[in-house]
């Protein structure tokens, strides 16, 4: 049921109940003056109870809110704290990217620059056997020009 259906429920039923109390004493055997003074402490007794139900009423709705409003503060709190372990776990995930990233970004550089070292080493290399190949080409077509006019 609803909170609307309970409350209605309750004032339905006490309504019933004084209604009901009326109609017993009205037809119960006694005088005039009883009748009154039996309703009157009827009533007395009726309102008593529905002021004591409304006050305990009153102090149980206190003590729910109050219940409510911590339990609604404390995960309030607990989700905070999620959230704040979260953001910093992503931030250590996007610092650690970071810094693999710089990382990565040094190893290549060192790769290049030691491939470019040897890549010059090996062009130095090149260049020297082919200034000996020449040297060594040079003398062969001087010793092939020697041979030539010794023939002659």
């Amino acid at each position: 049921m609803s909170k609307m259906d309970t409350k209605d429920f309750i004032i339905g039923a006490l309504a019933g109940a004084v209604v009901g109390a009326a109609a017993a004493m009205l037809y119960a055997p006694k005088s005039g003056r009883e009748l009154r003074t039996d309703i009157n402490e009827k009533a007395s007794s009726v309102a008593d109870r529905t002021s004591e139900w409304t006050n305990t009423a009153k102090e149980k709705s206190a003590e729910y809110s109050q219940t409510a409003k911590q339990k609604s503060d404390e995960w309030t709190s607990a989700a905070k704290e999620q959230f704040e372990r979260v953001a910093e776990k992503a931030s250590g995930v996007k610092d650690k990217a970071s810094d693999m990233g710089e990382e990565l970004a040094e190893d290549v550089k060192s790769i290049m620059e030691t491939e470019k070292t040897e890549g010059k080493k090996l062009a130095e290399q090149v260049v020297q056997e082919i200034e000996e190949t020449k040297q060594r080409l040079r003398s062969d077509v001087e010793a092939l020009k020697t041979e030539e006019k010794n023939k002659q």
